[in-house]
Formats: C-alpha cells, sequence, structure tokens
C-alpha cells in the first residue's frame, strides 16, 4: 500500500510540473516574459509573440506561443508600439497548412525601414530556412550611377539576373548637386516584408543619396525543398522619374 502511494504521488509531481505533455515546450518560457503578448495573430487569438523585458525600446529574445505549444527564439527587434513585430497565420507555402509568419522591425526612422522574415511550422515549432531579401539583392542585383552633360543629367541602369533596366531622372529640387550621389544604387537602407497576400513579398529601396530614392525592388518568395528562397525580382522607378 506504502509503495502504490508513493507511486500515486510521483505520478501528480510530474503532471503538474508539465513533464507528462500532450504538447511537449520544445523550450521552456523564460519567467521574465512580458505577461501581454507583443502580437496576436489576426487570423486566430491562439497564435502570440510575447518578448523578453525591452531594454530601451528593444528586445533580444522572443517566445512563439501557438495553442499549447511554445518555444524561445533567439529574435531581436523593435518592442515600440509603431513598429512592434507583426505575426500572421496563415498558409505561406501552399500545403494546405498554415504557418505562423513573424516580421520584426530592426530599425526605423527618417530613410531607414529595416525588417527581417521568419516563418514556423505550427506543428513542429521549427523555423524554416528564409532567405534575406538582402542577400538576394547583394547576389542578383547590380546597379551604376553616371553623372552626364557637366553632372546635369543622372544616368541610373539597374540589372537584374543579367537584365538591364535604366532610367534618366530629370532635374529636380533634389539635384542640386548631384556630384554627391553615390556611384551606385544604395539597397540597404529600405527592406520590408509584406505577408498579406500570396506569395509573400518584400520591397528592397535604392537611393543615390541618403534622402533621394529613386525606385524599388520587387521581391517575390517561392517555397521549394523546404526552404523559402528570392523568386523573381522586379525594378520599379520611383514617382516622378
Amino acid at each position: 500500500m506504502f509503495k502504490l502511494l508513493i507511486v500515486f504521488l510521483l505520478s501528480m509531481l510530474l503532471s503538474s510540473s508539465g513533464m507528462i505533455s500532450g504538447h511537449p515546450s520544445p523550450n521552456p518560457v523564460p519567467e521574465s516574459i512580458q505577461s501581454r503578448p507583443l502580437a496576436v495573430a489576426p487570423e486566430d487569438s491562439s497564435i502570440k509573440l510575447y518578448v523578453m523585458e525591452p531594454s530601451q525600446g528593444l528586445f533580444r529574445t522572443a517566445t512563439l506561443e501557438i495553442g499549447q505549444q511554445h518555444r524561445a527564439f533567439a529574435w531581436s527587434g523593435s518592442a515600440d508600439i509603431a513598429t512592434a513585430p507583426q505575426l500572421y497565420y496563415r498558409d505561406v507555402n501552399g500545403d494546405g497548412v498554415r504557418e505562423a509568419v513573424v516580421i520584426l522591425t530592426l530599425a526605423s526612422g527618417t530613410g531607414v525601414e529595416l525588417q527581417e522574415l521568419h516563418i514556423v511550422n505550427a506543428q513542429t515549432m521549427d523555423e524554416y530556412p528564409v532567405e534575406s531579401a538582402a542577400d538576394a539583392v547583394s547576389r542578383r542585383v547590380h546597379s551604376s550611377v553616371e553623372l552626364r552633360d557637366h553632372n546635369q543629367q543622372v544616368h541610373i541602369a539597374v540589372t537584374i539576373d543579367g537584365i538591364t533596366h535604366t532610367l534618366d531622372p530629370k532635374a529636380s529640387a533634389f539635384y542640386d548637386d548631384p556630384a554627391h550621389f553615390t556611384d551606385r544604387l544604395d539597397f540597404s537602407s529600405v527592406v520590408m516584408y509584406d505577408a498579406e497576400q500570396r506569395p509573400l513579398h518584400a520591397t528592397v529601396s535604392g537611393s543615390v543619396s541618403p534622402t533621394e530614392f529613386v525606385g524599388d525592388l520587387e521581391l517575390k518568395y517561392v517555397y521549394e525543398h523546404g526552404r523559402f528562397r528570392v523568386g523573381p525580382i522586379e525594378f520599379a522607378a520611383s514617382s516622378p522619374f
């Protein structure tokens, strides 16, 4: 009888501690996370994102909760209301099963908007490999900025996968001193992701100076062999060019 009582007590202890569960957590939830989620998926209120107590508006660890499962990730980003993480729960790889999509803001300000994309399998809580938009642009896009006619005309060429697009912006107030322009477009200041539509999109803006953006690269993601990679890339000149 005494042995049966001991077995019963141990069973109760293990159950109450969460060691016996139909939905094990891949990582324990840190005790210091905020009690209120920083983001909730509009498609399903049981999909939530918690973060460690932010420091100076930034967090360095996030915990994703999907129903009864949760997992901590070494993600960092802004915790400010205007630039808080975006969280979605939708099928983005076309397999008929929804995934958790997280868009984090790394930096935001005048002429700067840098985001990061994460996609998590809702069943296994594992993160899918996702090609960075910035990496794809660095590898596949080349550009040049050339001043002509005694620096009165700006000639821009953008080559994507070997195909070149050109534009000749007309003189404007921005071009008072085009000699200060970079010799190629800078695609490092604005990288934004869009999970509102399929396929997933990214926009990477190109500038000739810190305040003058002349066009956007539109990237579409494709899902192949268990990972998301950047597929077609298109360039569109900004108004008024």
